[in-house]
């Protein structure tokens, strides 16, 4: 009989062998893990709330530290209207202290739980702490019905405006809000005259950041975008007409005396001019457009077309 003798195995060499198993087996386990975070994850971002729930119940048995799967849970019965059992959750979260990301949408979440239960107080409180780390969701807070309870009060109204003005910082801007009593509904004439010349719409636009103009009449139709330059810090409205050769560049704007007044250059019939362009800002429901140019380097001037805007009521 062939008897085998086998060499005692070191201790250390066990522990070395037990201390792979673990690992192995670790990197098995949270490989499972991963991939059902992700088929959760997957479901939920589907809309199908009710078994991402059912998916993130069984992820967080094995991903306790883990604040992203416990908001996700939150979020998903949440979105299924189980108030009660969204708040513990995504309460839960926030005590094991997740990243920025993942904290401003559980604040958010729990806005939402307790605004739909009507605990108006700590709604506030919630929606104010998403807002101070970065929740930018205003669509969700303007349209949601779980926020119908708090819409309406002035410190919703408040934390409100800080995302809007967070998302739209021109709106602070007081150099951009320099044109803005060229936005309206206007009738435009011929200055001095009741002889129509057109009708221009200037509606603020891209955050507070530009304006854009409509202009249409029985001649022409065109429409402008005025903002402020990064290259020079000034106004410049860059226009593009129906008729040939319709795109214009106005530059260096600025407001000043009560007008904005914009340079530009350009040929015409091979002959090369200088022009002039402001607006008047008159009065309340009034603007005046002037444009002019110059072939002799400025010495005579020329008025191309000189309008008065009257606001439509």
């Amino acid at each position: 009989m062939l008897v085998h003798n086998f060499l005692p195995i070191p201790t250390s060499v066990k522990r070395h062998i037990t201390s792979l198993l673990f690992i192995f087996f670790s990197v098995i386990a949270f490989s499972q893990s991963r991939n059902s975070l992700a088929r959760a994850d997957s479901l939920l971002f589907a809309g199908d709330f009710k078994s991402a729930r059912e998916m993130y119940g069984m992820v967080v048995k094995d991903t306790t530290k883990n604040p992203g799967a416990w908001t996700r849970y939150g979020l998903a019965n949440l979105n299924l209207k189980n108030y009660n059992e969204a708040i513990p959750l995504l309460e839960k979260a926030l005590s094991r202290k997740p990243p920025v990301p993942v904290r401003m949408n559980t604040f958010a979440g729990l806005a939402r739980a307790n605004a739909a239960i009507n605990n108006k107080t700590k709604a506030l409180i919630f929606l104010d702490s998403a807002a101070r780390v970065g929740y930018v969701n205003i669509s969700l807070i303007d349209t949601h019905d779980d926020f119908k309870s708090i819409r309406e009060d002035q410190k919703f109204k408040e934390i409100r405006q800080r995302i809007f003005l967070k998302l739209n910082p021109c709106m602070t801007n007081a150099k951009a809000r320099e044109f803005d009593f060229w936005i309206g509904d206007w009738d435009v004439y011929v200055t001095g005259t009741k002889n129509i010349a057109g009708h221009n719409k200037i509606e603020l636009s891209s955050g507070g950041c530009a304006l854009l103009e409509n202009w249409n009449s029985n001649a022409s139709s065109g429409k402008s975008l005025n903002f402020i330059d990064p290259a020079t810090g000034k106004w410049r409205q860059t226009w593009v007409g129906s008729y040939p050769n319709g795109m214009q560049d106005f530059i260096n704007g600025e407001y000043k005396d009560g007008a904005m007044r914009f340079e530009f250059e350009g040929t015409r019939n091979g002959q090369k001019y200088i022009g002039r362009f402001i607006f008047y800002n008159e009065k309340p429901g009034q603007v005046r457009q002037f444009n002019e140019t110059s072939v002799d380097g400025g010495k005579t001037w020329v008025t191309s077309y000189d309008f008065t805007y009257v606001r439509r009521t």
